[in-house]
């Protein structure tokens, strides 16, 4: 081992590189954008062109930046960051400059730094000898342990901590720790992305496809038309169930076990459905198979932060939100002729045939991706190894079950109830994602039941909903990232959370215009192209206020974010499940125009609201607890920076 240590460079060489991750030190603001917080603001337009599509990866991670109180706690600059109290110490270990072998663990080849703040916790001075006792462990031993990396927190004993459950040994990743998901290759992280993206497009086919078997059901089983659209409405609510109770799990166990897990429920639920015999049966196993299903889709985003850098995870972001909004456009097209052709049990069929190959795989590749899990497993075995305390740098007790559900389950409520601004636009996501719902029962009414289509024929018109979305999409990231780049760079690197509103302005135009449009001349007197192409409107709107909305929602509340998101995921879930219901009524009610146009209007009473928050939102959130917790810590945030 080097005895001429110049802690001066060594520091300032980990500063200056951008790529190392760790696990997390809110001290070293400066590392954030690589580290697993991320700041709200976007510098760099050319580093960040895909921002708009990190929003829920983005809630994921700063979720770390709050406490575990259903309320907020008021800020002070003695404690901006909570669990700030346990961070107390860092050491940096790098193999020396060219030696990059792991073989180098066991020759003592390492350039080691002690930061001034160990000197002035009255650490001792660099002891080699007891270095070199310490790193005497047998080799075999430590290879049993992560790989052989143990071995180089062996050599940290000198600097850090008695090892005692008072004051244990601190483990966090080294650099380029090949345990830490961020350094896996390319060729890992988007195989995996891939298969996760393709299970949750047939999460998503799932949920629509469902309602073209409606009419085979209410035959076989003797059912109302209420009853058989259930079978849409039960996994809709299965949805929001997961999304409360499911997904915050992934915090306490990882990712992989539940993925696996979850997914694998998924499909053998679906496949259940194929042999049911009776409704009840059906109807349960759709309700537990939306439960399943709805952590695929829900952590999907937080799998993609663990992995992938700022820069790269709007990319992939952006094909999941491709393949969720066109499995459930597309769902009801597949089906639609799948079930005119075999029956409503070719459905579930095809799901559990296609799923269940891309479960395989998943079991067999998918890797733990969630840091806090991957440094407790490497502390835990460093303390069986070694008999010595370890802990994971950078976190605090661990959650129990129990206070994790109790902040899932119950902080989104609380936000509802406190927060005006999540409450309206999580209102408004639900009329939109609910139109998108109503639309699987009422598109057979207008173009099967009015103009006499065959039933796969009558599910096409959702093709235009599926242009509607992709043009959205291209808009987001060819137009509006470059409008927001230029109010970044007015802002000096802090746009306003404001800023995110003007598409969701332009899709609350569009929607309702789209809506009318299809009301008005879905009569079969009017050429069917004339009320199909509608659709595009409405998938272009659509897909402008979720991505907006949610946008604006993680940047105004930050670390409150995630359970923001779950709470507008509720509500959507909740009107998704609710609009089909009543849509065979209103329609035989009110007939196909009158019927067609209510959602519209729906739509029409909250684009004042959009205009009030462009305008009023950053005085509305300040005089509101969460939104003005948010505040502080933004400006905490910035002032660090």
């Amino acid at each position: 081992m080097s005895s001429n240590l110049n802690p001066n460079k060594t520091r300032m060489s980990h500063f200056q590189s951008r790529r190392e991750t760790t696990w997390p030190n809110p001290n070293d603001l400066e590392k954030l954008e690589e580290s697993w917080f991320d700041k709200p603001e976007f510098p760099q337009f050319e580093r960040r062109w895909t921002g708009a599509f990190d929003n829920e990866a983005r809630a994921s991670r700063m979720s770390l930046l709050v406490g575990n109180t259903l309320l907020p706690k008021a800020t002070s600059s003695e404690k901006r960051w909570p669990g700030q109290q346990q961070i107390n110490r860092r050491t940096w270990i790098s193999p020396l400059q060219g030696s990059e072998s792991q073989e180098n663990f066991w020759q003592n080849e390492f350039d080691v730094e002690r930061r001034p703040s160990f000197q002035s916790h009255g650490h001792p001075s660099v002891n080699v000898e007891k270095l070199q006792r310490r790193n005497t462990l047998r080799k075999e031993q430590i290879d049993q342990a992560d790989g052989g990396l143990v071995a180089q927190s062996v050599l940290e004993y000198a600097f850090k901590g008695n090892g005692t459950p008072a004051n244990p040994y601190l483990v966090h990743w080294i650099p380029n720790d090949p345990g830490n998901p961020m350094e896996f290759s390319s060729a890992k992280k988007w195989t995996n992305a891939m298969i996760l993206a393709f299970a949750i497009f047939m999460v998503s086919v799932a949920s629509s496809g469902f309602s073209q078997g409606i009419a085979d059901l209410k035959v076989e089983f003797q059912v109302s038309q209420v009853i058989a659209l259930l079978t849409t409405s039960f996994f809709v609510l299965g949805f929001a169930v997961g999304a409360l109770i499911l997904s915050p799990l992934s915090e306490l166990y990882g990712r992989r076990e539940l993925y696996i897990g979850t997914f694998g429920a998924f499909v053998g639920l679906t496949g259940g459905t194929y042999l049911s015999q009776s409704m009840v049966t059906v109807l349960v196993l759709r309700f537990l198979a939306g439960i399943a299903g709805s952590f695929t889709q829900a952590v999907a985003p937080a799998v993609v932060a663990d992995m992938f850098g700022a820069q790269e995870r709007g990319m992939v972001l952006s094909i999941y939100t491709l393949a969720g909004l066109l499995g459930q456009n597309l769902g009801p097209i597949i089906c639609g002729f799948l079930d005119a052709a075999y029956g409503w049990r070719a459905i579930p069929l095809l799901v559990t045939a296609c799923s269940l190959p891309a479960w395989i795989v998943l079991s067999f590749t998918f890797p733990e991706t969630y840091a806090p899990v991957l440094l407790q497993q490497r502390a835990k075995k460093l303390t069986e190894i070694l008999g010595k305390a370890h802990a994971v740098e950078g976190i605090g007790e661990a959650k129990t079950i129990g206070q994790q559900l109790k902040v899932s389950t119950l902080r989104p409520w609380v936000i509802l109830i406190y927060e005006p601004i999540v409450t309206l636009l999580s209102l408004f996501l639900s009329v939109v994602h609910g139109t998108l719902f109503l639309l699987f029962a009422a598109y057979p009414v207008v173009y099967q039941k009015t103009r006499g289509w065959p039933q796969g024929i009558a599910s096409l018109p959702f093709l235009a909903l599926c242009v509607g979305i992709i043009i959205s999409l291209f808009y987001v990231a060819l137009v509006d990232q470059k409008r927001y780049a230029k109010v970044v760079e007015k802002n000096n690197g802090s746009a306003p959370p404001e800023a995110r509103l003007p598409p969701a302005m332009l899709g609350a135009a569009a929607l309702p215009i789209g809506l009318f449009w299809f009301a008005w001349t879905n009569d079969p007197s009017v050429y069917w192209l004339v009320s199909v192409s509608a659709g595009t409107l409405f998938g272009f709107g659509m897909v402008l206020l979720y991505m907006s909305l949610t946008n604006y929602i993680v940047d105004a509340y930050l670390g409150y974010a995630a359970s923001a998101l779950a709470a507008s995921t509720v509500l959507r879930s909740i009107a998704g499940a609710v609009f089909p219901l009543f849509t065979g009524k209103m329609y035989d009610a009110l007939g196909i125009h009158w019927a067609s146009s209510i959602p519209a209007f729906l739509a029409l009473v909250f684009v004042p609201c959009l205009v009030a928050f462009y305008k009023y939102g950053h005085i509305i959130r300040s005089k509101t607890r969460f939104g003005s917790e948010a505040a502080k810590l933004a400006a905490s945030m910035q002032g660090a920076r």
